[in-house]
Parts: C-alpha cells; structure tokens; sequence
C-alpha cells in the first residue's frame, strides 16, 4: 500500500538537505525533482525519503512564499536578516523604533486611527503614543525635552509620515526589526569609479602577487605599470593608473584563506587556517592512540659537563662522542580517549627502534620509572593498542613498525601530510610540555630559531640526559594528569577523572598480550643451541622444550627477547612448529631490563688499569709456583727433556710393522693334547686322534707282536 504524502511541499519550495540547498522543480505522490540552487544538479528522491528527512529534523523546508519574503528582506537590508547582525550602534538606533512601532500597535489595539495628520497634528495622540513606548522601553531620552532642570539626549521623533512609513515595514516583514535599521550603508556612488581597464590592471597586479614567490607590492606594482598593455582608447579618455593606495584597500578586501592559499600553498593553508576538528574519535581506554616525535628545543649532553672542540665534517663520525653536546628526540604515545600519556621515550634520532621501545612502554608497568625519578602518583596503566594513528614520519612509517602493529593485533594509521585535523591531540601537545618544563632550564633554545638574543644554548648546557628525562617523567606523571583540560570532549575534566570515567562508562582496559609483545616489539637474535640452552647478549636461557628440541645437537635458533622483562624468551626454529619458551638461568637477573643487565655486566669486569697489572702479577707468580712443586715440568734447559717425542716417534714406527709365518708344518710342534705321548722317531702327530682311534690302537699290539706302553690323554697341564 504506498503511503500518501504528509507534508506540503508545493514547487517551487527550497529543501536544505544534506548540506545543500535543493529546490523543487516538480512533485507527484511518489517522487520529487529537485535541483540543487548552486550547480544545478538534479535529483529524484522518493516522498518517503524526504519526509523521513523531515520528520529526523535533517531537512528544512522553506515554502516559495517565505523564501520570496526572505529574498525580498536581504534585497532591502543589503543582506542583514536578524538584528543581532548589525553592530551595537546600529541595535541602540533601532530601540526607540522598535518601541514606537509596539506602542503604535497598542493604540490601534486600543482603537485609535493612525493616520500621517494624525500623528502630526493631533497632539493628544503623539503624546499617547511617547507615553506608551517610554513605558514599554523604560528609557527616560523617548520623552520630549524637558525645560530646564537636568538635560540629557533625546528620542528625536519623526514625523507622521516616517512613522507610518516604518510601521507598514514592521507589519510587511512579520515585525522582524531589523528593517527599522538606517540604510546608510546601501548609499552612496552607483556607478564604478574605476574604468574596467583600470579595474583589469588591479586584478593583474593582484593576480601576480598571489604568487608562491611572495612579492613585494610596491616593486611589483612598479613593475607592472611597464609592461601592462594600455590600448589608445584608454589613452583618448585619459587613462590612469590606480594609486598604490587603492591596490592596498583591494587586497586588504581579499580573504585571509585564498591570500594564503596563493602566496603559500593549498597544502599549508588547509594546515593552518582550515577548519579543525571537533569529533570525539574515541570513547574507551586504549581504543584509538596517537604517536609523534618533537626536536626539543633544549641542549644537553650525558655528564652534564660544557666541552668543544673543532669537527671536521669529513671524517666526523654519526655517533655521538662521550662529551658532544646535542638536541634530543621526544617520542611520545597517549590515549585519544583520556589524554593520558601512557609512553615517552628519549633518542638521539626518530627511527623504528625507538617507535618500537616506544610501543613497548605502552604495554608494560611504568612503575619502574615512577620509583627511579621519585614521582608521588601511579603512571597510566598498560593497555592493549586498538587504532595506533601518526604522521607520515620515518619513524613510524617503516616495514618493521607495521608489521610489529599489526603483529600485535594493533591497527596503523597514517594521518596525510600539512593536515594538522587527522592528528590534533599529540600536535598540541607539545606546547605545555616546552613552556611548563623545558623553558626553565639552561640550554633552553627558544620556540624559535633566534628568539632569544644574546643566549648561548649550547654554552650554558648542563642538564644531562638522565635529569632531562627525569623532568619529563614527574611532569607526565604528577603534573599533567591533573591539569583541567580543555579539549574536544574533556568538557574541563582532569585527564585522571576522564580515565576513571571512561572505564565505569564503556568497559575496562584490554590487557595487551605479553607473548606477542615479545615476539613483534621485542630484539631478536640470532642464537646457537648448546647443552644450557642459548645465549642472548650474554645471558644463558633454558627450558625442557628447548632441550627436547635440541636433542644435545647445535641448532640455529632465532630468540625474541623483551628488553623490559628478561624473565623468559620465545625461540623460533626452522622446520619447528611450536615457538618454544625458555626462562632465565641466571635468576639474578629478573627484575633488571636488558639495559641494567649489561651495565651490571660492564661494571663487573670495568677496572682500574694500574690495579689490575698488579693482579695479573700476582696471578702469574701463583701459576709459576704451582707448576715448580707439582714437578711436572722438567727443566727447560736439559736437552734430554726435548727428546721424548723422538723416542715416541720410533716406538710408534715399531707397531706399525708386521711380521709374516710359513705355511708349512713345524717339526718341532705337537698337536694340542699330545705332548706326553710317545711316538716313533722322525714321526709327528699333528692332530689328536679321536676316541674310537685310540681304542683301536689299544688292541693292536697283540697282533703285532711288539710290547707297548699307551698313556691316556693328558687333560690338565702340569705346569
């Protein structure tokens, strides 16, 4: 069933929809024509939209009527619609009016005839009509002047005619006020009082000094009075150049936004003066983040004491030296929800690694640092990264801090380049920061180069890396926090109420995820398999699972350490499908990052030079003393103590020869188990005759005649 229309929208109405104005051309039940009033675009929206629009207060109708009054009302005002448009001058002139013209309205209400005589002659109804409006204003200067006593300004009255002129003006226009105003503005000279080629030489002029070049007015007006081309008819009717004077008050008439988007660019003209952003990008903790790096503007150096000396550019090295003076980098990450600062990291240079440290202070504890600087309050807590936004940076914008951010669940994005709008939070900043902290120390450079005179920034440098870092760290955790703030959607609240009010209001903190903060923001290494695990940067990690894997062979591993937490590390190794975790072997190193690792490992083995040549004395008469009384070693100085590897050498040669036998039978060898026999001479038994053999043999000689003795068979030797 199609729904019948509501409203009535005759043609010829103007609709103001999605922020433009449409008229309309035609209308049936079912659709609508409209044509947009500024390019003529048109359109054919259903009923249903339009009103649907209408009931969401998204659409305002203006009848053709209306619309012909409005037209009619800016065409006689010069373009004023309310009274609060004209300045307080031109609102006082209108108040005596506006109250005559109400006390007119009373008297005919009161059923008095006004007419012009009336209000001229008739002195009973001229005074009825002051008395009405002064008691409607309560302004003494509507009445008459008074004879004598105290003088003041008075309401000049009009007369009869302008009164009635203006009252069918008050009722024409709906009693709207503003056309009781002087006109004074629409007066004066109709025609031009430039010719159009005079006219044409300001626009040329004009035209050129909107050049990225910037200009001067005065040579280019100079300059352009030469070569600009004026025809003979101009010179027959007594051309002129306009005045410098009249080109100023031209380009004084010329808006600020397209001045600056001539002479400077689009680009820094949308960053500077284009409309800012009021949108309330996030309403929960660690949904929506925002990164930057700033140049502080202050110089320090590592021991805090002032040094120079001449660099040669050519063989200077990019590192800094132990004493070298220089400006360090801020980075910075903080919750678009809350303005809390939950990282911020000091470098000598923007690069991926300290976007990485930076992200990794986001996600961890920072009570360490609240305890080592001596801050009073807790720091923010850690979060789990939703939308991570930055600038187009180095930085930021590199293979490696993507693929960490997106490792870790986190979604990057870009703001574009001299669009201030895309990331205001973290941009604005920096301003308290460099004048509540970084202004009061020596060393202090200024918001701009050359805006302090006669300091020496470099000179007067003393504050080290540690105190600046210090500094920075009490102001984000004691100071800032408690600031009331002023921003979009901080209404005034402290940045400490906001975090409490947007975890009761829309849900607690994600927790970020430690075994993928390890693996995608941490240091990874290259590592050797060996019977205690493996070794990163010098510290031994160990498990079961790392010794299963490898199964007492060396394996090339690859190990993702937290520099924040040395407590455990994951492995990844080719052709294994699980990542292996292994812990600390050296427990005494828990509870210290990778940092304080090493420098306790440097100040272990760090020495003075003189005492330890004294030790390694010692050391050498220990050894020297040791090897004399165990007399192992002979002495150097007998030549029969370097023959030993000789006779060696000729024992070795002796086993290594080998000796041959004959093949024949020896006469001289018996058959094992024979040696006790007797046998006939020049004959030999070789082998032991069997037990059947030797009863044979037994009974033999009484056939033979002869007498023989036959022993048995010895079975055990005698000697």
């Amino acid at each position: 069933m199609t729904q019948k229309p509501l409203y009535n929208i005759p043609k010829g109405s103007e609709l103001v929809m999605d922020g433009r104005c449409w008229r309309v051309d035609r209308r049936d039940d079912c659709m609508f024509d409209l044509s947009d009033v500024q390019d003529g675009e048109c359109i054919t929206p259903s009923v249903e939209h339009v009103e649907r629009a209408i009931r969401d207060r998204s659409c305002d109708v203006t009848l053709p009527a209306v619309a012909a009054k409005n037209r009619e009302l800016l065409e006689y005002t010069g373009g004023f619609e309310r009274i609060e448009q004209l300045s307080e001058q031109a609102q006082r002139d209108v108040q005596p009016r506006l109250a005559g013209m109400l006390a007119m309205e009373r008297l005919e209400a009161e059923g008095f005839k006004l007419t012009q005589r009336g209000l001229n002659t008739d002195g009973m109804l001229r005074r009825r009509l002051i008395a009405r409006a002064r008691e409607i204003s309560m302004e003494p200067s509507l009445a008459p002047k008074a004879r004598g006593g105290k003088v003041f300004n008075s309401f000049v009255w009009p007369q009869g005619r302008t009164l009635m002129r203006y009252y069918k003006l008050f009722q024409r226009f709906d009693r709207n006020p503003v056309v009781l105003a002087d006109r004074d503005h629409l007066k004066g000279r109709r025609e031009p009082r430039l010719s159009a080629h005079q006219e044409r030489f300001i626009e040329y002029v004009l035209n050129r000094w909107n050049s990225k070049l910037q200009p001067q007015l005065a040579p280019l007006v100079s300059g352009a009075r030469e070569l600009f081309d004026v025809p003979p008819e101009e010179h027959a009717r007594g051309f002129r150049f306009p005045s410098i004077t009249t080109i100023r008050t031209r380009l004084k008439a010329i808006s600020e936004v397209v001045k600056t988007i001539g002479r400077e660019g689009v680009r820094h003209a949308t960053n500077l003066l284009g409309a800012g952003s009021t949108s309330i990008r996030a309403l929960k903790f660690g949904m929506m983040l925002e990164t930057d790096q700033v140049y502080l503007s202050l110089f320090s150096k590592p021991d805090g004491s002032v040094a120079g000396k001449v660099i040669d550019p050519s063989s200077a090295s990019d590192e800094l030296e132990e004493n070298e003076i220089c400006r360090l980098w801020l980075h910075v990450i903080m919750d678009v929800a809350t303005r809390e600062v939950l990282g911020w990291i000091l470098s000598e240079t923007a690069d991926a690694d300290h976007s990485a440290a930076l992200l990794r202070m986001a996600t961890r504890d920072k009570t360490r640092e609240k305890i080592r600087y001596g801050c009073k309050h807790d720091p923010a807590p850690p979060v789990g990264l939703g939308v991570v936004s930055s600038d187009n940076g180095s930085a930021i914008r590199n293979a490696s801090t993507f693929a960490a951010l997106l490792g870790i669940g986190a979604t990057p994005m870009l703001g574009r380049t001299y669009h201030s709008s895309d990331k205001p939070f973290a941009e604005s900043f920096f301003g308290p920061l460099q004048f509540q902290v970084l202004n009061f120390y020596a060393g202090y450079t200024g918001s701009r180069p050359g805006e302090l005179k006669e300091v020496d920034p470099k000179g007067s440098a003393s504050l080290t890396h540690d105190e600046l870092y210090g500094a920075i760290t009490r102001y984000f955790v004691d100071e800032y926090p408690f600031h009331s703030h002023r921003g979009t959607g901080m209404f005034g609240a402290t940045v400490r109420q906001k975090s409490e009010e947007a975890i009761r209001l829309y849900g607690k903190i994600d927790p970020p995820s430690q075994r993928d903060r390890c693996l995608h923001l941490g240091v990874k290494r290259e590592a050797t398999t060996t019977s205690e695990g493996v070794r990163v940067f010098g510290l031994p990690f160990n498990s079961p699972a790392l010794l299963r894997f490898a199964d007492g062979q060396a394996k090339k591993v690859l190990v993702h350490l937290d520099p924040d937490d040395l407590r455990r590390v994951f492995i990844v190794a080719e052709g294994e499908k699980k990542v292996i975790e292994a812990h600390l072997s050296m427990t005494v190193f828990n509870d210290l990052t990778l940092e304080e690792a090493i420098e306790v490992r440097e100040a272990a083995t760090r020495s003075n030079p003189m005492q330890s040549a004294l030790h390694e004395g010692h050391l050498r008469e220990a050894i020297a003393d040791r090897a004399r009384r165990s007399g192992f070693f002979p002495d150097s100085r007998d030549p029969s103590n370097y023959q030993t590897i000789a006779k060696l050498e000729k024992r070795a040669a002796r086993c290594l020869k080998i000796s041959t036998a004959s093949s024949a039978p020896m006469k001289h060898l018996v058959a094992p188990g024979e040696l006790m026999e007797r046998r006939e001479e020049g004959k030999t038994r070789l082998s032991r005759p069997s037990d059947q053999q030797r009863d044979q043999r037994t009974q033999e000689p009484a056939e033979t005649g002869m007498n023989r003795t036959v022993l048995p068979p010895s079975k055990e030797t005698k000697f």
